[in-house]
C-alpha cells in the first residue's frame, strides 16, 4: 500500500536534519518530527491508509530521539591547524615577548586571512557539488503546491468519471429514444397496412353493391314490362 503524507512529510523531514546546521531550525525539525510520529500512530492505531508497522514506528522515534540528542550535545567549533613553515617565513623567532605576542597576532591573521582566500576560491566547487537545501518556508511552499496539484488531479478524476457517467447516460437515452421510434414506426406500418386492406375491402363492398343494384333495376324494369304487355293483351281481346 502507499504511503501516507504524514510517513512522507516525516521521511523528508529525517532526511533534511543531518544536514541543518541552524539549532533553532533543528529544534522545530524535531518538534514537527514528533508530531508527525504521533498522527502515524494515531493512524496506525485507527487503521487508517498506512499499513506502517511497530518496528518502523520504533525505527522513526529512534531518528528523532537521536536528533533531539544531537540538539543537546554542544557542538565544538573546529579547530584551526596552522602551517609552521609559512608562518616562520612570514614571522621571524624572536626571543622578546612583546615580539612573541606580536608573531602571534600576526599568525592568526594570516591563517585567517588564507583561510578566507581558500575558502574563496573553493566556494564556487563547494557550492556546484552541494546539495540544495530548503528551508522550511520552501518546503511549506512546495507542499502547497503538491497539495494544490493532489487536490486538482483528484478534481480532474471526478470530473472524468462524472463525465464518463453522464455519456453512458446519454447513451442509454438515445438507445431508448431509439427504440421508441422504432415501435412507433413498426405501429404507423401496421396502421397504414390496417388502412389499405380496410379500403380494398370498402371498395370490394361497394362495387359488389353496384352490381347487386344494376341487376335489381334490370329486373324490375322486366317485370313491369311484362305488366304492361299483359295489360294490352287483355285488353286487346
Amino acid at each position: 500500500m502507499g504511503l501516507s503524507k504524514s510517513e512522507v512529510n516525516l521521511r523528508r523531514l529525517l532526511g533534511a536534519s543531518p544536514h541543518q546546521k541552524n539549532q533553532a531550525k533543528l529544534v522545530h525539525y524535531v518538534t514537527t518530527a514528533r508530531e508527525l510520529l504521533e498522527q502515524l500512530e494515531i493512524e496506525a492505531a485507527t487503521g487508517g491508509i498506512s499499513s506502517i508497522s511497530k518496528a518502523k514506528l520504533n525505527e522513526y522515534s529512534e531518528q528523532i530521539e537521536a536528533l533531539a540528542a544531537r540538539l543537546s550535545t554542544p557542538q565544538s567549533e573546529p579547530v584551526e591547524l596552522v602551517d609552521k613553515s609559512s608562518i616562520d617565513e612570514i614571522v621571524p623567532v624572536s626571543e622578546n615577548s612583546g615580539s612573541h605576542v606580536h608573531a602571534t597576532t600576526l599568525r592568526r591573521r594570516t591563517v585567517s586571512t588564507t583561510k578566507s582566500e581558500d575558502s574563496g576560491k573553493n566556494s564556487p566547487d563547494r557550492d556546484q557539488f552541494a546539495p540544495v537545501k530548503l528551508d522550511l518556508a520552501a518546503q511549506a511552499h512546495i507542499e502547497k503546491h503538491r497539495k494544490l496539484q493532489d487536490d486538482l488531479t483528484d478534481e480532474m478524476v471526478t470530473l472524468a468519471q462524472q463525465l464518463k457517467e453522464s455519456s453512458l447516460m446519454m447513451n442509454k437515452s438515445l438507445q431508448e429514444a431509439e427504440k421508441i421510434l422504432d415501435s412507433t414506426e413498426t405501429a404507423v406500418e401496421q396502421s397504414l397496412a390496417s388502412t389499405g386492406r380496410a379500403n380494398a375491402r370498402a371498395v370490394q363492398i361497394y362495387s359488389e353493391a353496384s352490381k347487386t343494384s344494376c341487376f335489381t333495376w334490370l329486373v324490375i324494369l322486366f317485370m313491369t314490362c311484362i305488366f304492361i304487355m299483359v295489360v294490352l293483351l287483355i285488353r286487346i281481346t
